[in-house]
């Protein structure tokens, strides 16, 4: 199977029992610095980090695992996602106000509607494909993703983060802000995208243990 960048450092975790395991300090710089990178244009910005978010997030997401296919050795995109939603608050083990069991039954229902992982990923590339926002974006991302499906879908826990991106996506009010918050999202899995008009790559940021955060512009 092709290298899919949200399983880099799964052996951390699998290292430790689940009564035991922490959270590995590259994962927590790693949220930090990518985080920080997508906040960095928007109010979101000025937030100090106080920590909870890390420690909410890695226990949100390892309960989004639990409930998924009842384990809880999560990979970096979905601890990425769900620092990223804890950093706007998530209260209660919400997923934007929502219940997280609620949101994977709808993750799990929007899969099933779209005939499988696979096909979800080429009829969000379709939809955003669509969106024609102010700084090409859309399309942008459209093209650099496209070129390798396995990305997206080959895994049982990028494919479900990826249509969590797609769902919460889809929920902003505006064509440019659902293309904008897809590609803020989709990012965690791709591990590559366009970012208005910033190019951000992160398939580095977490591989070297000790080492400072990668995060390279791509074109």
């Amino acid at each position: 199977m092709r290298r899919v960048f949200s399983t880099l450092l799964l052996i951390l975790l699998g290292a430790a029992t689940p009564a035991a395991a922490q959270i590995p300090p590259e994962w927590q710089a790693a949220a930090q610095a990518v985080i920080g990178e997508l906040e960095r244009d928007t109010p979101q910005a000025a937030k100090p980090w106080t920590g909870a978010e890390l420690t909410q997030g890695w226990n949100l997401a390892r309960a989004w695992r639990r409930h998924n296919n009842g384990n809880i050795e999560i990979i970096l995109a979905e601890y990425l996602m769900f620092v990223a939603l804890c950093r706007a608050g998530c209260a209660g083990s919400t997923v934007e106000g929502q219940g997280y069991v609620g949101a994977a039954g709808e993750v799990k229902a929007l899969i099933a509607q779209n005939g499988g992982s696979y096909a979800l990923a080429a009829n969000a590339n379709t939809w955003l494909a669509g969106i024609a926002d102010a700084t090409g974006a859309a399309k942008k991302n459209v093209a650099l993703w496209q070129k390798d499906p396995d990305i997206a879908s080959a895994d049982f826990a990028t494919g479900n983060i990826y249509a969590l991106s797609w769902l919460l996506a889809r929920k902003r009010p505006t064509p440019d802000a659902q293309a904008d918050a897809f590609a803020r999202f989709a990012i965690f899995v791709q591990g590559k995208a366009w970012i208005g008009t910033r190019c951000l790559d992160i398939t580095k940021v977490a591989t070297v243990l000790g080492a400072a955060p990668r995060i390279d512009t791509c074109q």
